[in-house]
């Protein structure tokens, strides 16, 4: 048999490769007996390509790609950095607050109207669906929070929240606090003597205390609203007495 100086490896394409000389070996076959010269070359070359590449495989899998680390610290700031809300937040969470306090105070107005005022108290309910984080964003910076507290049911489901002054009032609403809207119909006492009571006129309200609850359960949320004309007092008596 000659000797042959090794040729570079073919490039292989599939079972079948092309020796240096030009030669088409198919792999799938069988090869004929004796091999020729050519065919034992080509097998050869074919045995020292395979054994690169498969040490080639073998230190791919032991070396972790630099790409890989790359991404995971890149992973890992930004989950740091979603912690922090940005401006985008911020402003959806004001605008989500102007529009529940709206639509609180609106509805307050509107329950307001429909009560007969006869110089007594009336208090009026409100009820809305918050989710917890809602909750917190409309109520949790104002009022006086009386319930779950260390001193008072401290693993209640029950949040219940209290406002008592003008200051309260518009912490809760902001804009929407608009006093001078609060409109009632005042009614003359009808008894058996002087028959129904008769409608006087439109009245100046007053809101005299605001106690929210909220069921961390059911997520429903009542306002009761304790109102009245605006010249009595809380206590269901005229100011000016």
């Amino acid at each position: 048999m000659a000797t042959f100086i090794p040729s570079p490896p073919p490039k292989m394409l599939g079972k079948r490769a092309r020796n240096s000389d030009g030669i088409n070996i198919d792999y799938s076959k069988p090869i004929p007996y004796p091999p020729s010269e050519e065919a034992i070359e080509a097998m050869r070359l074919r045995i020292l390509q395979l054994e690169n590449e498969l040490r080639a495989t073998k230190k791919q899998k032991i070396t972790p790609a630099p790409v890989q680390q790359t991404t995971l610290a890149a992973v890992a700031g930004s989950s740091k950095a979603s912690v922090i809300p940005t401006e985008r937040d911020i402003k959806a969470e004001a605008k989500l607050v102007k529009t529940r306090t709206k639509s609180l105070f609106d509805q307050i107005k509107k329950a307001a109207k429909a009560e007969k005022y006869q110089n007594v108290n009336r208090t009026i309910k409100v009820e809305e669906h918050f989710s917890q984080p809602d909750f917190e964003l409309v109520f949790g910076s104002s009022g006086t929070l009386i319930q779950p507290t260390s001193a008072n049911k401290p693993t209640s489901k029950v949040w219940i929240r209290k406002y008592t002054s003008q200051a309260d009032f518009h912490a809760l609403f902001g804009e929407a606090w608009k006093p001078e809207q609060l409109k009632g119909n005042q009614w003359s006492v009808g008894s058996i003597f002087v028959g129904k009571g008769q409608k006087l006129g439109q009245v100046q309200l007053k809101i005299h205390e605001i106690e929210v609850q909220w069921s961390q359960n059911t997520g429903k949320g009542v306002l009761k609203v304790d109102i009245s004309e605006e010249h009595m007092s809380g206590w269901g008596h005229y100011n000016e007495w």
